[in-house]
């Protein structure tokens, strides 16, 4: 009897479904990494601009409480509350970046443009993290949306993922605008 449930089980895609779910979870976790090492750079971010620009306490703050809520987001698991406060943390940087756009020497120092640097490309990694992720989570999807593949997937109680809104706003300010 449970030879036969095994292979029942088998042939209705039950390795496939844990397969799948599991691309989908490691692609995830990519995201999660990526988003904290960028809540890490924030108040690197801040402390540099502060030893060349005057910046406004609620500038501050806004970084501060954006970071914060994106640790928070990532450690909930939301994906939804990770793109929110993904997008808030990169405004109040957006706004940090315009606010110091005018100092000659921050612009020029070598950790400042470091910092910069990593933010770009931790963020383009959160993008291609979150391609990698909805491409691994459609395929997931689309498979426990087949059949007889349906009937397993009821049966574990495998439903579908949402996809991650991959984010399309850089952390950096224009050429043009500095």
């Amino acid at each position: 009897m449970t030879l036969l449930a095994a292979s029942t089980l088998a042939g209705c895609g039950y390795s496939r479904i844990r397969e799948l779910d599991e691309r989908a979870l490691e692609a995830r976790s990519d995201i999660e990494i990526h988003l904290l090492r960028r809540a890490e750079l924030a108040p690197t971010l801040v402390e540099t601009s502060q030893r060349y620009a005057q910046l406004e306490s609620p500038l501050v703050e806004a970084v501060a409480d954006s970071r914060v809520g994106l640790v928070a987001a990532v450690r909930s698991t939301d994906l939804s509350a990770m793109e929110s406060a993904s997008l808030s943390l990169s405004d109040a940087l957006s706004q940090l970046l315009a606010a110091t756009a005018g100092y000659a020497d921050l612009q020029a120092d070598p950790g400042f443009q470091r910092l910069l640097v990593q933010l770009e490309d931790t963020r383009q990694q959160v993008v291609r993290a979150g391609q990698r992720y909805n491409e691994a989570v459609r395929l997931y999807n689309e498979y426990i949306g087949g059949f007889p593949q349906m009937v397993t997937a009821k049966i574990i109680g495998a439903e579908s993922r949402p996809p991650y809104g991959v984010p399309e706003a850089s952390d950096s300010v224009s050429p043009a605008d500095r």
